[in-house]
């Protein structure tokens, strides 16, 4: 069995508060991307990962793909296991959400071939264990997401846009990314509403105006390179430019796929990992 998982960005990243056991509560407006791992699924008998074309993805058994399937066989006793063929495109440590995504289509595709008729909702909760945006990463399209990410509500009528992706040389973690936002909070939000709506007319040059990411600010002083992502990617015709999730890849959005091709081709002088792809439409 063969599949694709799929990265994401954030249009919207708003911190509405902290749980007691320290998790920060969010509200987001996350779109699943064309850029994807390629996973394949062989029956055996027992729990095997092979990883290609891997940036710093861990390529034993706490890769987030093989301990998805781990799960999965430990919840439904399922007798047997498989090998898994990762194949990696989306850069790590980026807030683009490749290994959540590896995960999903994981559960996904092992709850078919091994037939143990899990729902989504179940398969959410294995995920959940395993990392907050796994559940996230079992939809398509456009989903406004809260909760530390249990909560998910697909939303139809996005566009689908042309996107050019940008990573620093640096990564960064999660934890030191929040550590500095709880530090110095970022007090602009987000028009949720607004960029919905905005999302749903194809029409890049009102994205700027209601989308925001709270933790962009935190992680542009761990890692300046972000600024200079941004500032780069408007320079060559972005009619919108922003940090995804926690970081460190920024996202340029141009009108039409011509000018993305032109944009990606001047930016790679510059920058090694630049990436063309589009949002999912849906």
């Amino acid at each position: 069995m063969r599949l694709k998982a799929h990265a994401k960005i954030n249009w919207a990243l708003h911190i509405t508060g902290v749980r007691a056991d320290g998790y920060h509560l969010l509200d987001m407006l996350v779109q699943r991307l064309e850029l994807a791992d390629d996973i394949e699924l062989i029956p055996q008998a027992d729990l095997t990962l092979t990883l290609d074309g891997a940036h710093d993805a861990p390529a034993d058994r706490s890769n987030l793909a093989f301990r998805a399937a781990a799960a999965l066989k430990a919840a439904t006793d399922y007798p047997n296991g498989a090998h898994i063929v990762l194949t990696k495109h989306i850069p790590s440590r980026a807030g683009l959400g490749g290994g959540s995504a590896d995960a999903a289509a994981v559960l996904r595709g092992l709850n078919t071939m091994w037939g143990t008729g899990l729902d989504t909702g179940q398969l959410a909760h294995i995920g959940m264990a395993l990392g907050a945006d796994v559940p996230l990463c079992l939809h398509a399209g456009l989903a406004r997401v809260g909760g530390i990410g249990e909560k998910i509500h697909p939303l139809s009528g996005a566009q689908a846009y042309q996107l050019v992706l940008l990573q620093p040389a640096a990564g960064l973690a999660t934890r030191e990314v929040f550590a500095r936002y709880d530090a110095a909070l970022d007090n602009r939000t987000a028009d949720l509403p607004g960029a919905e709506h905005a999302l749903r007319t194809g029409d890049p040059s009102r994205l700027k105006a209601v989308c925001h990411n709270q933790l962009q600010k935190s992680a542009a002083a761990l890692c300046p390179d972000i600024e200079k992502a941004v500032s780069s990617l408007y320079a060559t015709g972005a009619a919108f430019s922003q940090m995804t999730g926690s970081g460190s890849a920024v996202f340029g959005v141009f009108s039409d796929w011509s000018s993305a091709q032109h944009a990606a081709k001047t930016l790679r002088q510059d920058w090694p990992v630049c990436l063309l792809t589009r949002t999912l439409a849906g």
